[in-house]
C-alpha cells in the first residue's frame, strides 16, 4: 500500500477485541508507519488486554480506554472509525462538524489495493458466499486474500497484495456506511439477500437496505452487480445500478439458475455451455445454501475462476466455522453451533435444513433484542418437532409471548449449560442439538463467537 509521508495525528475510534479487527489492524498499520496515535475505547484495558499488549511496544500509541472524548476527535488529523462506532454518535456529530477526514480499515485498504476487489454484503449468507468464491478462485490457481466483516481486516494482508492477485471481502452495512460517504464500491459487488436486521441501530428497513446499497452506488459503467432475482430489495436496486447487473435465483431467465435438482451457471456470451451440479452433492446444508453456491460460482465467474474449479469447489466447500457447522456426532446425537444466525430469518433457514435430516431438534435460542419480530419464528416451530429453550436477554419477552400464542412450550434457560443440560437428558440418537440464536448474542455472552 501507499504510505502516508506526512505524519499525521491518527485517532483510533474503537480497538475492539477480535486480534485481527478493524481497530486493532489499523493502529498497527499507522503505528508501524511512525505517526502518532491515539486508541480509545469505551471498553477497559482488562476487557481489551490482548489487543493493548500488542501496541504497547510502540512509543508513539497512546490510549485512552474506558470513554470517548470529544477532545480527541479535535486532536485528529486522520480518524478510523471502528464500524460500531455510529453516525449519529457525538464523537461523530463533531468530526462531521469539524470536516475531519474520517476512514475505516475498509476505505484504507480500497484507496490503495492494486487489484481489483469482490465485495459481498446482504443479511444472511454474506460469510458464506465470501469463503465460496475465495475457495473457488483459489482452485483456478489465483493468489486469494479474504477479508472484512469475516473477522481478518484487510489491512492484516495490504502490504502483501499484488496486482495479479484476488481479493474478496464481507462487507457489513456499517462498514458501507463509511465507503458510501468516500464514494468507495467494489469492482464485482454481491448482494445475496436483505432481511429485517439491526432495526436497533437502523431508522427502518429502508435505511438498513441504503447502507447495503452502498456496495454499488459507486460502481462504473465496466463493474459488475450480482443480485438475488427473488429479493425485493434487490429488485428495486436493479434500475439503480450504474454497473452490469447479473442475477441469479430459481428465475429460468437469470444468469445463475436453481432448479429442483442442479444448479446451472450460464457462460457470459455463450448460450450452450452449461455446467449442472446436482444439488444433493452439495456438503453445504438447506436451500439458502444452495443459492449462496449459485451467487458464489457466478460471481467468481466473473473475477476469473474456470468452471472445473467452480463446480470442484462446489461439491467440497463445507462451510465456515459457526455457521451451521457440525461439532460432533455423540451416541448418535449430531451437535451443531450455528452461533453467527443472529436473526430470526437465520434460525428459520437452520430449521428449514435440518428437519429433513433429524428426528427431533433441540433448539438453543434466545439474547438481546435487535427491534425483530418472532411471529414468523413460531410458526415455522409449530408444526415441527423440535424441544426449545430461550435464554434471559432483552429480547426473551418477545420470543416467549411468540411462542405462547401458538402454544409452544419451551424451557426458560439463565445460561448456556444449563439450557444444553436440559436439552441432553432428552436427546437421543438421531436428534440434533443446536445453538441457533436468532437474536444479538450479548448480555450474557461476548459476541456472537
Amino acid at each position: 500500500m501507499k504510505n502516508i509521508k506526512q505524519k499525521k495525528r491518527v485517532l483510533i475510534l474503537g480497538l475492539g477485541q477480535f486480534a485481527k479487527g478493524s481497530g486493532i489492524s489499523a493502529a498497527l498499520y499507522f503505528a508501524r508507519l511512525g505517526h502518532s496515535i491515539r486508541v480509545t475505547d469505551q471498553k477497559s484495558e482488562h476487557d481489551l488486554a490482548a489487543n493493548v499488549k500488542r501496541l504497547k511496544r510502540f512509543k508513539n500509541v497512546v490510549f485512552v480506554l474506558g470513554r470517548h472524548r470529544l477532545s480527541d476527535i479535535r486532536w485528529a488529523d486522520i480518524i478510523v472509525r471502528n464500524p460500531r462506532v455510529r453516525p449519529d454518535s457525538p464523537e461523530m456529530v463533531l468530526a462531521s462538524r469539524l470536516g475531519k477526514q474520517v476512514e475505516s480499515d475498509i476505505s484504507l485498504f480500497l484507496k490503495n489495493c492494486p487489484c481489483p476487489v469482490v465485495g459481498v454484503t446482504g443479511t444472511r449468507g454474506k460469510s458464506t458466499t465470501t469463503g465460496l468464491i475465495g475457495d473457488m478462485l483459489e482452485k483456478s490457481g489465483f493468489r486469494t486474500w479474504i477479508g472484512g466483516n469475516i473477522l481478518v481486516s484487510p489491512l492484516t494482508f495490504a502490504s502483501k497484495v499484488r496486482a495479479g492477485d484476488k481479493v474478496v471481502l464481507e462487507l457489513s452495512s456499517w462498514q458501507l456506511e463509511s465507503t458510501g460517504l468516500l464514494g468507495q464500491s467494489p469492482h464485482i459487488a454481491v448482494i445475496t439477500n436483505l432481511m429485517r436486521d439491526h432495526l436497533n441501530s437502523y431508522e427502518n428497513m429502508e435505511a438498513y437496505a441504503e447502507a447495503k446499497a452502498q456496495i454499488f452506488r459507486h460502481q462504473k459503467p465496466d463493474d459488475f452487480l450480482v443480485l438475488n432475482s427473488s429479493d425485493l430489495f434487490c429488485k428495486k436496486f436493479a434500475p439503480e445500478a450504474p454497473s452490469e447487473v447479473l442475477f441469479f435465483g430459481a428465475d429460468k431467465k437469470n444468469d445463475a439458475v436453481l432448479t429442483k435438482d442442479f444448479l446451472v451457471w450460464k457462460d457470459r456470451g455463450s448460450a450452450k455451455k452449461l455446467i449442472r451440479l446436482e444439488r444433493k452433492r452439495l456438503k453445504l446444508m438447506g436451500d439458502h445454501n444452495a443459492l449462496n453456491v449459485l451467487a458464489a460460482g457466478l460471481t467468481a465467474r466473473l473475477a476469473g475462476a474456470n468452471w472445473q474449479a467452480i463446480k470442484r469447489s462446489a461439491v467440497s466447500f463445507k462451510g465456515l466455522e459457526n455457521r451451521l457447522e457440525t461439532i460432533r456426532v455423540w451416541n448418535g446425537i449430531t451437535f451443531i453451533n450455528d452461533t453467527t444466525a443472529t436473526t430470526p430469518d437465520a434460525t428459520i433457514a437452520a430449521l428449514k435444513a435440518l428437519k429433513p435430516k433429524f428426528k427431533k431438534i433441540h433448539l438453543l435460542m434466545g439474547g438481546t433484542d435487535k427491534v425483530l419480530e418472532f411471529d414468523g419464528l413460531a410458526k415455522e416451530l409449530k408444526p415441527a418437532n423440535v424441544s426449545i429453550s430461550v435464554f434471559e436477554g432483552t429480547a426473551y419477552e418477545k420470543v416467549a409471548k411468540a411462542l405462547k400464542k401458538r402454544g409452544i412450550p419451551f424451557y426458560k434457560a439463565n445460561s448456556l449449560r444449563a439450557a444444553f443440560a436440559q436439552h441432553l437428558k432428552n436427546a437421543v440418537a438421531g436428534d440434533a442439538v443446536i445453538l441457533s440464536p436468532g437474536c444479538a448474542s450479548f448480555g450474557m455472552f461476548k459476541n456472537e463467537f
